[in-house]
């Protein structure tokens, strides 16, 4: 998983942290624990901000897969 991707995605879709937490059902300080590496996304999460920030395929491949999925 690359979180530095995911935290540059965030931004670039012009959201703070509280709003994804928020779309995902998590405390901002969960969160952030998450996208700074010190605790790890299960999968609800991950489908969450997949669909909260309305990830396509590319984005979904580099950021939680490391682009290892081909097309």
């Amino acid at each position: 998983m690359d979180l530095e991707l995911l935290k540059r995605t965030r931004m670039y879709k012009g959201y703070q942290q509280y709003e994804v937490a928020e779309g995902i059902g998590l405390t901002r300080q969960t969160y952030n624990y998450k996208e700074n590496g010190k605790s790890s996304f299960n999968i609800d999460e991950i489908i969450g901000i997949v669909l909260f920030l309305e990830l396509n395929f590319t984005e979904v491949n580099e950021i939680f897969f490391n682009n290892s999925i081909s097309n």
